[in-house]
């Protein structure tokens, strides 16, 4: 049987798309390198030539997880043209589909490191987006922010607290509400009603 050689880029991203399968069906604890390379057919020393742990295969997954959510939340934001009060409400409608991660995220809920850095690549991914539309509501006068970077940052790093907290009796949809309501008080607008 000959080796079949891919060049770098496509062998690492053959390596994460498999580790996110993986990571979604069984969890991040329960899969094993073992499992990642069998998936591939290939020997697990493969896989560990492109990354020194597990750890920094769900690193490199959680990577790809954020820009696919940011680039989603930038095609909705640049179809809707309207004012800047509506993008921020569909900004906070377009949460991340837990549904379509099966077991990973709550396998990484119990790993506060991990939990870290997710937040962390969130929140850096999506701080331009949201920037940009708190510039754009004072341009289009939605609301006068004297700061809009700070204010962004200090949002997003508002929702990433909310992100490790333990989960409550509210259902998400409340969850996200309330939280929509103390950005618009922050940026002392009224609240648009829920979709």
């Amino acid at each position: 049987m000959s080796r079949i050689t891919k060049p770098v880029e496509e062998r690492r991203q053959e390596i994460i798309d498999t580790a996110q399968k993986s990571f979604k069906e069984k969890g991040f604890d329960k899969t094993q390198v073992a499992d990642i390379s069998n998936r591939m057919n290939a020997a697990q020393g493969l896989v560990y030539h492109y990354f020194k742990s597990k750890r920094d295969i769900l690193y490199a997954v959680i990577d790809q997880i954020a820009a696919g959510q940011t680039e989603r939340m930038k095609q909705k934001m640049e179809t809707n043209s309207a004012s800047a009060l509506e993008g921020l409400t569909l900004l906070f409608n377009c949460r991340l589909d837990f549904e379509a991660h099966d077991k990973l995220i709550p396998s990484l809920k119990s790993d506060r490191a991990i939990l870290e850095y997710c937040t962390q690549k969130m929140t850096a991914s999506i701080l331009p987006l949201l920037f940009s539309l708190i510039e754009r509501g004072n341009a289009d006068g939605s609301w006068n922010c004297e700061y809009p970077k700070e204010t962004a940052v200090f949002i997003l790093q508002g929702f990433s607290g909310l992100i490790g907290l333990p989960d409550s009796e509210a259902p998400d949809e409340a969850k996200t509400q309330a939280f929509a309501n103390i950005i618009f008080r922050i940026l002392d607008v009224e609240p648009m009603p829920p979709r």
